[in-house]
């Protein structure tokens, strides 16, 4: 080939690599080639219960000490969480499920939170609350060998972990019931469940 062949070949092959009207200068990469798509967030999987619409059973609360502290609803979600003093777990969210709830009303979410214990005593809640002054206040079962029915009530097994959180629907049925704690990661799901 002679030198104005190869010349004409070489213009002709950087001209190909040009940028064209209205394309891109960079090359597709591994990042800007891929879209990501944001993962549906199930309220089946964060539940161990899960009802839709009203077909959840109606809320009912056994007998409870200091029953003040059952936060009225006033026609919104209601967020029950069963806890005890001596729950590791239990205690550590709870600064959390407070920030959570504020948050949610922030968002226009007409939600109350009220915290059961499963203590054996007042004393032991009381002496816990003046121990940790931003505790929320909080009933207490009063009689704990009604425990096994009202968790199975709840569709929990009978001798669920506890933290136990219910979400019940403005309408007063049982929503969604979760024995376990509750993670950071869990707010989206706990969204998606008042939005259903």
């Amino acid at each position: 080939m002679d030198r104005l062949s190869a010349l004409i070949v070489v213009a002709v092959l950087a001209g190909a690599c040009d940028k064209k009207e209205g394309g891109s200068a960079d090359p597709p990469s591994r990042t800007n080639a891929a879209k990501v798509t944001k993962k549906a967030v199930s309220t089946e999987a964060f539940c161990d219960v899960h009802f839709t619409g009203d077909q959840g059973p109606k809320m009912t609360v056994p007998e409870v000490a200091m029953k003040e502290a059952i936060v009225p609803a006033a026609g919104g979600w209601h967020w029950f969480n069963v806890w005890a003093t001596w729950c590791k777990p239990c205690v550590e969210e709870m600064p959390r499920l407070m920030a959570w709830r504020d948050k949610l009303r922030g968002a226009g979410k007409k939600i109350a939170v009220s915290f059961i214990s499963v203590d054996e005593t007042d004393a032991e809640v009381t002496d816990f609350r003046k121990a940790h002054a931003a505790a929320p206040a909080s009933a207490r079962l009063v009689d704990p060998k009604v425990q096994e029915s009202w968790f199975k009530q709840l569709g929990l097994d009978g001798a669920p972990p506890i933290p136990i959180h219910v979400f019940v629907a403005p309408s007063g049925h049982i929503r969604c019931a979760r024995a376990g704690g509750v993670r950071e990661q869990d707010f989206a799901a706990i969204e998606a469940l008042l939005a259903e």
